[in-house]
């Protein structure tokens, strides 16, 4: 009984975070504990360092034996750039796994996903080399980002091989169009939807994080 109770009240949790996610369209700040967007170590320890955003990013990294990757020890790869998805994205992935009742991808915890589908999974979030959010080009605003015509923005192609184009936008400040903050955002040309940006230029000592939204569908950029 009080294991049941327990899990209604995370699934009450889960849910509330979610429309939260689902309110905001405004890009959002994922609280990393440090005040300073450098971090005195590498990605994977900074990954390491906070359990609340990352616990299960970390074990997916680990499981899809790609910890060298985010230690930095890879020698083509000496920085990357990682659209970082949070826990609760995966944990969302594994409980919406559960609940299609398909034996050969019900999954309880990231260790029952099997490796190489765990390595894609997380190969599609990184990009090589370090892209800072000032490097990044703005949106022609006389077009969507996904039109023909469109010739701002940054484009990348990611290490699995999916295509997204990361932007730049001055929003609008009391009324008055482009007086605003510098937002950045993304989109998935390979999944042909936009990617809730958080917290960009997060900067361990080999590369840049830019962390996704809590409401991110996992796996879908």
């Amino acid at each position: 009984m009080y294991k049941d109770l327990n899990m209604k009240n995370i699934l009450l949790f889960i849910g509330i975070m979610l429309v939260l996610a689902a309110c905001d369209t405004k890009q959002t700040v994922i609280d990393t504990g440090v005040s300073s967007p450098y971090f005195d170590g590498t990605m994977m320890e900074y990954l390491r360092s906070d359990k609340y955003n990352w616990e299960l990013t970390v074990e997916m990294i680990e499981h899809a034996g790609l910890t060298d990757l985010f230690e930095g020890t890879v020698d083509t790869l000496p920085e990357i750039t990682f659209f970082a998805p949070p826990s609760y994205s995966i944990l969302r992935f594994l409980w919406e796994s559960q609940e299609k009742g398909d034996a050969e991808s019900y999954y309880e915890k990231v260790e029952d996903i099997p490796v190489k589908l765990c390595r894609e999974f997380i190969l599609k979030h990184v990009v090589k080399g370090k892209h800072l959010k000032e490097s990044i080009g703005f949106r022609n605003m006389s077009y969507y980002i996904n039109e023909e015509e469109q010739d701002g923005g940054t484009n990348f192609t990611c290490l699995n091989g999916n295509r997204v184009i990361a932007y730049l936008q001055r929003e609008s400040y009391a009324g008055v169009a482009d007086a605003g903050a510098i937002t950045m955002y993304l989109f998935s040309w390979t999944a042909d939807t936009y990617v809730p940006l958080a917290s960009p230029d997060i900067q361990p000592s080999n590369g840049v994080v830019h962390a996704l939204n809590y409401g991110y569908d996992f796996g879908n950029i």
